[in-house]
């Protein structure tokens, strides 16, 4: 799928800027080095240099089936909330991508590159403490944002980062809500239970135990709470799935 940048990317890599180091002084691109992560139905992602620091530019692109001004709203007000998420994430002490530059009107947010591994490519490779020490911050993390009505919206093993050094990231906030409710937060707790129940079934228990014993420091009582409305959550979805599998056996 071929998408032209918008603008505003185009006229930042135009742009030159002195740079001053304590080993040189010398000329940069605002943005350079740009190449393609991934491309999804909503947003190209590509990784780049900003000041010559590595940086992730995430851009909502113009849907073509959408009337125009509706599309230009939406667009607008989700790069805006992932801003807003990724910012009161950091305020809480959640490791996150940290956000560079905002132009919501272009549906453009650049944000700081992670290095590391993607928790889903290396859970079977870990030793079962470091597994849990992973899996518990996870659970923190996620107890944190709920604790400030933030739900992450598509909380999966694919959407966290071990950092080189071990220290644990959360990415990808463009499913993310803010002023959220106890179910919202329990969307996340089920999606993460279900990630571990599918990709990961032979390590399953380590990464739910472990999740639910962080999430449990940080929000005390109120886990219960939710982890009941994740139980129900749950028996709605086997009921639903029952019926369906019985109508298909009648027919």
């Amino acid at each position: 799928m071929e998408v032209r940048l918008p603008q505003i990317i185009e006229d930042m890599t135009s742009i030159k800027v002195l740079t001053v180091s304590e080993a040189l002084v010398g000329i940069a691109g605002l943005l350079s080095d740009i190449e393609r992560l991934a491309i999804g139905a909503e947003a190209l992602l590509l990784k780049a240099k900003f000041l010559g620091r590595p940086v992730v530019i995430k851009w909502r692109f113009p849907k073509p089936y959408m009337p125009p001004k509706l599309d230009a709203e939406f667009r607008r007000m989700r790069t805006l909330i992932e801003f807003k998420s990724l910012t009161k994430a950091r305020e809480v002490g959640v490791l996150v991508p940290k956000p560079m530059l905002l132009f919501e009107d272009e549906g453009v947010l650049i944000m700081e590159f992670i290095e590391g591994s993607i928790l889903r490519n290396v859970v079977d490779g870990l030793a079962e403490d470091e597994l849990c020490r992973i899996c518990r911050l996870v659970g923190l993390y996620a107890g944190k944002l709920h604790s400030i009505g933030v739900s992450h919206g598509d909380l999966t093993t694919s959407n966290v980062i071990v950092g080189s050094d071990g220290d644990v990231y959360l990415i990808d906030f463009g499913l993310a809500n803010l002023g959220s409710k106890f179910k919202d937060f329990a969307i996340d707790v089920h999606i993460f239970f279900r990630a571990a129940e599918s990709t990961h079934y032979m390590r399953e228990q380590i990464v739910k135990n472990c999740f639910i014993e962080g999430y449990r420091d940080v929000l005390g009582v109120k886990a219960q709470h939710v982890l009941k409305l994740v139980e129900e959550l749950r028996l709605s979805g086997r009921y639903k799935a029952e019926r369906k599998l019985r109508s298909v056996w009648r027919s």
